[in-house]
Order: structure tokens, then C-alpha cells, then sequence
């Protein structure tokens, strides 16, 4: 699976790149308007990713997805684990995949509605998503944390 995983990345990393780009286009074309637009795309397409996962085995909390987590790292991702129990997963990462460097928090979150949809399918329930530090902000690296409610 980690071989798999490593010849993956580069496709896997172009695809959030790709998201990121056309996200910041339409932002800087569109402003504050466009982003209730980029959620509802961002949070559809973490659904799809979400339904992707499941069917690659159960992830019943926090822990399961800390392990995909894992497997992400192999892809390059990057991410360093700050917290992972049952409840609650809290990690940071360096570059932001999506290429959204420069940009404002509010792409940001727009974009990581993503990710907040998928945690929440894949434990079907509701996430509390935080996110501490964000690079389209400003901050050196993202720090996010995400707890069931």
C-alpha cells in the first residue's frame, strides 16, 4: 500500500493544487461572493472523497483517520500529529497543498470545508473544526484540530 501511495502523490498533490488554483481564481475574480460558492463545492467534493475512504475499510474515529493520516504522509503531505485519541485529531503542516500561500483566512476556510465534510461522513457525525494557524493567512505552517461533538 505505501508503494501505491508513493506513486500516487504526485497525482494526488496536482489535484489540490489544481483545486487550490481555480478556488483563488474565482475568489480574486469574485471576492466575498464567491466563497459560500467554493464551501459548497469543497464540502461536495469531501463527501466524494470521504465515500472513497469508506470503501476502503471502516474508520469509526479519530484514530482510524489518524492512520490515513499516516498514509497521506507517504503521499508527501507533510503533516506533523500534535493529538490523536478517539475524539479528537490536531496536526499541522508546513506548505499548504492547495497553494493558497498569500491569500486571506477566509479562502482558507472556504476551502477547508473539504476537509471538515469528509471527517464528518466518514464518522458520520458532526465535527467541531478548528483552525488555528492557516498559511493563506500569514502563519509560517496550518495548524487544525478537529473534535467530535
Amino acid at each position: 500500500m505505501e508503494k501505491t501511495a508513493e506513486r500516487f502523490a504526485p497525482m494526488f498533490m496536482h489535484m489540490c493544487a489544481t483545486l487550490g488554483a481555480l478556488s483563488k481564481a474565482f475568489y480574486e475574480r469574485y471576492g466575498e461572493e464567491a466563497l459560500p460558492i467554493i464551501a459548497r463545492v469543497a464540502a461536495n467534493y469531501g463527501v466524494g472523497i470521504a465515500r472513497i475512504i469508506q470503501k476502503m475499510g471502516p474508520v469509526r474515529n479519530m484514530k482510524d483517520l489518524g492512520e490515513i493520516l499516516k498514509m497521506w504522509e507517504t503521499m508527501r503531505f507533510a503533516s506533523e500529529l500534535i493529538e490523536l485519541t478517539n475524539n479528537t485529531i490536531h496536526f499541522k503542516v508546513p506548505k499548504c497543498p492547495l497553494g493558497l500561500e498569500g491569500t486571506t483566512r477566509e479562502l482558507c476556510e472556504a476551502m477547508m470545508s473539504s476537509d471538515s465534510k469528509m471527517v464528518s461522513t466518514l464518522l458520520e457525525q458532526e465535527v467541531e473544526a478548528k483552525i488555528l494557524k492557516s498559511i493563506a493567512a500569514g502563519d509560517k505552517y496550518c495548524e487544525v484540530k478537529y473534535s467530535t461533538k
